[in-house]
């Protein structure tokens, strides 16, 4: 029998394939005998910033939440293989690409189902919810260059409420709750504080009936997960109050149109912004950049084709005359370019005031368990 020798030093080793994509595959890289060659995926892709390319690791950072357990698939599977090579010199056995790649196959399906088998039962809230947005984000559509969904943002606010709620009452938050944590819930948020324009404020009914919104999303998701059977969530009220609908009269967009801004081009941008979210009727996440929406031409009129941002749904947003003449007249028959969200809303009640939109309205809410009520310009 011919004697089967390998070269010395060959050893398992993991790198990020070469690629055009900002995530790159972490590939192992192995070479044995003379101009032999394995590669295999291990079915994860990272920026290379995250990358420690000295110890052939991923690094323990935020942005790469599940750093340890791809670190532990790659010892296991650097292991494996030497293990596998190992066995294979020892029985005088040629050693090819595709028994590696299937030894390798049949280990990571066997380390899966073990590791399903063996996951630690979630018991508390928290981590459960943890888990839950974790899942959702990749279910979910992300924002515009890759940004957080809104509805994610939503969640993660919850659970840092849940999370200080644990903290001010000194224990963990189970499956187990009933009327008791719903009453100590609410009172929580309505004398809880935030800092908003240098000036701490009280939560509004509306933005704490939110929460409990996402409380019932999160204890629902565990029911059907069955980590749990306790139905008493649902009579858990989301807490709703009607609040003032501000709106525009056809004849205050027409004096907002009409004021000229040339000597402050920040204004005029804003002003040409709102309105053209007026005409089209979107959310504000969805006009604030119209310049990333295509103009397409459909049964002989031009539309604004938008990519809602909230639902991924596509739709066809007519370019009516106003939005014609915005374009024609400041931006060479294109739409503006991006403003902010917050630029816009500080903008555009200066132009709003400067329009004379100024009829009061009550505003009435309730804010850290007070009903407050005052009246404001219409701007």
């Amino acid at each position: 029998m011919r004697y089967i020798k390998r070269s010395s030093g060959s050893s398992p080793t993991f790198r990020l394939k070469s690629t055009k994509n900002t995530e790159k595959p972490i590939i192992l890289d192995f070479s044995y005998g003379r101009k032999n060659r394995f590669k295999y995926a291990k079915g994860y892709s990272i920026h290379s910033d995250y990358w420690n390319n000295s110890i052939k690791t991923v690094k323990s950072v935020k942005a790469v939440p599940n750093a340890s357990k791809i670190n532990r698939l790659i010892l296991k599977l650097k292991i494996c293989l030497e293990d596998f090579v190992l066995d294979f010199d020892a029985k005088q056995i040629q050693l090819t690409n595709a028994l590696m790649k299937n030894h390798l196959d049949e280990f990571r399906d066997i380390k899966q189902i073990i590791e399903i088998e063996e996951e630690e039962q979630i018991t508390k809230l928290i981590p459960y919810i943890k888990k839950y947005i974790n899942r959702k984000e990749k279910e979910l559509f992300k924002g515009p260059n890759g940004r957080k969904n809104n509805t994610i943002k939503s969640y993660e606010q919850t659970l840092n409420h849940l999370q200080d709620f644990e903290k001010e009452f000194g224990y963990e938050l189970g499956f187990d709750l009933d009327g008791e944590f719903y009453a100590d819930f609410v009172d929580f948020m309505k004398s809880k504080t935030f800092k908003h324009k240098k000036k701490q404020k009280h939560y509004s009914l509306n933005t704490i009936g939110k929460q409990i919104k996402s409380f019932r999303i999160f204890m629902g998701a565990a029911l059907a997960d069955e980590l749990h059977s306790n139905l008493k969530y649902k009579r858990f009220k989301v807490l709703v109050e009607l609040t003032t609908a501000i709106y525009l009269e056809i004849s205050e967009m027409k004096r907002m149109l009409n004021l000229d801004f040339r000597k402050t081009p920040y204004l005029e941008l804003a002003k040409d912004i709102f309105i053209l979210g007026c005409e089209i009727g979107q959310r504000i996440s969805d006009y604030h950049d119209l310049r990333r929406h295509e103009i397409v031409k459909y049964n002989e009129g031009e539309f604004i084709r938008i990519k809602q941002e909230k639902t991924g749904k596509e739709v066809l947003c007519k370019v009516t005359p106003a939005i014609k003449r915005i374009m024609n007249t400041r931006y060479s028959g294109k739409l503006p370019t991006k403003i902010s969200k917050q630029k816009l809303n500080d903008y555009i009640k200066i132009i709003g005031q400067m329009a004379e939109i100024n009829d009061q309205v009550k505003i009435e809410r309730s804010v850290g368990g007070e009903k407050e009520i005052k009246y404001v310009p219409k701007y």
